[in-house]
């Protein structure tokens, strides 16, 4: 695996204390989640979910996480997960 970049972005702290325990239940840290999102958008060529302006009555992205009984198999390896998608871009 290619050696990392070290990084600097700037946050929602709200939004960063919530993911961090949603991402947590998948056995990902943050820094996980963002390379997975990176390439995701690589795979696809550009963003990998619609972006839309919530309804007025729709529950908060978080909140319907929350209601979700998610089952998480914690013996995925994120390294390989990374490796594989990078194959995919070769």
């Amino acid at each position: 695996m290619l050696a990392r970049k070290q990084t600097s972005i700037k946050v929602d702290p709200v939004a960063w204390s919530e993911v961090k325990e949603i991402f947590k239940a998948y056995n990902l840290s943050v820094s996980d989640a963002i390379n997975i999102f990176l390439n995701k958008v690589r795979l696809e060529k550009g963003m990998p979910f619609d972006i839309k302006l919530p309804q007025q009555n729709e529950l908060s992205y978080i909140e319907v996480l929350r209601k979700r009984n998610l089952k998480v198999d914690n013996n995925i390896n994120i390294d390989n997960l990374m490796n594989e998608m990078n194959d995919g871009l070769s």
